[in-house]
């Protein structure tokens, strides 16, 4: 590996791990300014997102796997339509798509276990692949803006979403709306009794492997990684850069679909008002720190929804400071990484001074 390359992939990692210790240093002044101390806070906050006393009993890590889950698929599908650049942020529209599908095939049809739930993950995928269809085929045929049409498609989606909820596939007149428990044979299984981490988790990692390996190790996305990188080497090259676009589009959409029937069918086991919101903007937020990677991906969402966790359960509850201080430190990082220009600056800065420093060592060593 030359230098050049592996200065890269140094500056690809340090950059979003100075924005998550930058993040955490601003999460200490908001601590201390609450009056709670701030090393005991720190200590509360990871026992209670990434602990473990007794296995299946008393494992705060394995509840932050289970929230991490939809946001890593969201992230793979925001990360396949970013590498392809698309600017979509249509992954909470395509979530609760696939949500609302899963909801449905899960009391609607009666199949034996494995292959139920085998068809409800096909049909929520296909519902979030024809949703991010949408966006892809005004984009290349109408030169809509894709960050524009994925916005108006995530509140198109909500609206539908309520009204599904409210009407078709209400099951009772309680005060909060929901709709039938799905069968018993639409469950995934889980690894613990009384937990709801399991299968979930598995096929999120299997996402992270097949999306990587599509992106990086097949024609096609190395096709949709030029016309997003490199659309003029793409033009040129004779690339598809149309059919690459919509076809990102399609995949992405499946992802964000599959978090939506993971969600229902590991967690929930139905819909309902309020259903999981934000974890579509989570899982872009994941994606973009990630820096675009499925590996990524999948780190930042475990680290934000451990945060998140360990807020609400552990600085919340032993020292009453809010638990959306969680969103508001990951609200920070984004913020950070988006200055990623100053940590870059600076990161060449102290190379340059390590690599003056060796130089004056190797002089003065000639001299001698």
């Amino acid at each position: 590996m030359n230098n050049k390359k592996l200065r890269k992939i140094i500056d690809a990692i340090l950059v979003p791990l100075l924005a998550i210790i930058s993040g955490l240093l601003v999460m200490a002044l908001m601590i201390s300014i609450s009056g709670a101390p701030i090393g005991e806070s720190y200590k509360v906050l990871f026992q209670k997102s990434f602990g473990c006393v007794e296995v299946g009993k008393n494992c705060p890590i394995f509840s932050t796997l289970e929230r991490a889950t939809p946001i890593i698929l969201t992230g793979l599908s925001a990360t396949v339509a970013l590498r392809s650049g698309m600017f979509s942020i249509g992954q909470e529209g395509q979530f609760l798509m696939g949500a609302a599908i899963s909801a449905w095939l899960g009391y609607v049809i009666h199949l034996p276990a494995g292959v139920h739930q085998f068809v409800i993950i096909l049909g929520a995928m296909a519902a979030g692949a024809a949703y991010g269809f949408i966006p892809g085929f005004l984009k290349v045929k109408l030169k809509v803006n894709v960050l524009l049409s994925t916005i108006m498609m995530n509140l198109i989606a909500i609206q539908i979403f309520i009204y599904l909820v409210e009407y078709p596939l209400r099951a009772d007149k309680t005060e909060v709306a929901h709709s039938p428990i799905i069968d018993d044979t639409a469950y995934l299984p889980t690894f613990f009794r009384g937990a709801k981490f399991g299968w979930g988790f598995v096929i999120a990692i299997i996402a992270v492997i097949a999306v990587y390996l599509y992106l990086w190790k097949t024609k096609k996305g190395y096709e949709q990684r030029m016309a997003g990188q490199a659309s003029r080497f793409a033009l040129f090259g004779g690339i598809p850069s149309d059919k690459a676009a919509i076809r990102a589009m399609i995949i992405s959409g499946a992802l964000s679909g599959l978090a939506g029937a993971v969600e229902v069918l590991g967690v929930h086991r139905r819909i309902m008002g309020g259903f999981a919101a934000g974890i579509g903007f989570d899982g872009l937020t994941a994606a973009i720190l990630g820096q675009g990677n499925p590996f990524g991906a999948f780190i930042v969402a475990i680290l934000f929804s451990g945060i998140k966790l360990g807020s609400q359960l552990g600085l919340q509850l032993k020292f009453g400071i809010p638990r959306e201080l969680g969103g508001t430190i990951t609200g920070f990082i984004v913020f950070f990484v988006a200055a990623r220009k100053f940590y870059e600056n600076n990161i060449e800065r102290v190379r340059d001074w390590f690599e003056e420093r060796a130089s004056r060592k190797a002089k003065k060593e000639e001299v001698k």
